[in-house]
């Protein structure tokens, strides 16, 4: 006959994964993918901020999050696009709109 192995007092056999285990985060809506070609001084910058928070404990945070959140910001302002000349006038149109917000 097979003996079976016994456990010793106060072990589990079993193991509960601990409660404050972090969730996955998912997105509150939809999302798809999409490719933007950025400068390099834009990457640049976003990789900072993404440094700046982990810094002292803080939270990692992508770039991604950080673009997305830039977007909802300038979302929520009065942003006027319409006849613009030149690509260099949207900077200046974004600023407005959300500083009139």
């Amino acid at each position: 006959m097979t003996r079976r192995a016994s456990v010793p007092e106060g072990k589990a056999l079993f193991f509960r994964r601990p409660e404050d285990a972090p969730a996955e985060e998912r997105a509150s809506s939809p999302t798809r993918q999409s490719a933007v070609f950025l400068e390099e001084r834009h990457i640049d910058w976003l990789e900072d901020k993404c440094r700046e928070a982990r810094r002292n404990g803080g939270k990692a945070i992508r770039k991604a999050a950080i673009i997305r959140a830039l977007l909802d910001v300038a979302m929520d302002g009065s942003i006027d696009l319409t006849g613009l000349h030149r690509d260099a006038e949207v900077a200046e149109r974004i600023r407005r709109g959300i500083r009139g917000a």
